[in-house]
């Protein structure tokens, strides 16, 4: 009798034990669902980008949004946002529409280049300008960066020369007459930066002024360099005839610069 009351109290446990064995595989299996369903925000391709658009040039054109998808279909190493240490990296690769962003697809201009031909953004021509060190920020500029680009010019007759001596500083001389700085480019992307070769001097004139840009006979000491920037046909045009017949100068732009043409002024050129 006794062993019969012992044996069904051991199925009794088991069965209890049992029950809740599958009653808490059940309620993880329903919490591993509900998080796999989760929302969690991405960011998605709205369009096609080609490769070598920069992440907030795409977000400023309107081919990134925000996008909420099941956290269990997210790729781990997904873009949640557009941060502003990701905005200047360019995309490796074209990028189909639809397409969730991965954080291998940025890479930085540099690697851009170095991986292959020059990443141009689709639509845009690549103009490289040479400039003294100081007119390229003090070698801050670096591939990805986004620049303003200046101009100074003479209004009546004027002698500007500029020279790369060999501490990479520029010096100019103006003579009789006025000369002023305008804005050319309010805000352009760099794709590249190197160091100029050996070149002597040239000279034009224009606008009534002569212009003179003089260097050492060894590029490593004239503290030049080269930047090359992505710009449309007309403003491939004007940036042609600045390095010219004008003395460009860069500033260096964060997403927060406000830069523009300057009201109640006669444009540089007619848009």
């Amino acid at each position: 009798m006794k062993r019969r009351v012992l044996t069904a109290t051991l199925a009794i446990l088991l069965a209890v034990l049992g029950t809740a064995g599958v009653l808490a595989y059940v309620h993880k299996a329903d919490s591993r669902a509900l998080a796999g369903m989760r929302p969690v925000s991405v960011v998605v391709a709205q369009g096609q980008i080609p490769a070598g658009t920069s992440a907030i040039s795409a977000q400023q054109q309107g081919l990134l949004r925000s996008e909420a998808l099941p956290a269990s279909s997210v790729p781990a190493n997904a873009v949640r946002s557009l941060t502003p240490d990701l905005g200047p990296l360019v995309m490796s690769a074209q990028v189909q529409s639809g397409q969730v962003l991965l954080r291998p697809m940025l890479v930085t201009a540099a690697q851009a280049t170095a991986a292959g031909a020059l990443a141009i953004p689709k639509g845009m021509v690549a103009v490289t300008i040479p400039l003294c060190v100081p007119e390229a920020v003090a070698g801050y500029v670096q591939p990805g960066s986004q620049v303003a680009v200046f101009d100074t010019y003479p209004t009546r007759k004027a002698s500007l020369q500029e020279s790369c001596n060999q501490s990479g500083q520029s010096n100019q001389a103006q003579g009789p007459g006025a000369a002023i700085t305008r804005i050319l480019l309010p805000r352009v992307l760099v794709l590249a930066t190197g160091q100029a070769a050996a070149s002597g001097t040239t000279s034009t004139t224009a606008s009534g002024g002569a212009f003179s840009r003089n260097s050492q006979t060894d590029p490593a000491a004239t503290g030049s360099v080269l930047v090359t920037l992505a710009v449309s046909q007309a403003n491939a045009e004007r940036l042609i005839l600045v390095t010219r017949a004008g003395l460009p100068y860069l500033g260096l732009l964060t997403s927060s610069s406000q830069t523009g043409f300057d009201t109640g002024l006669q444009p540089l050129f007619q848009h």
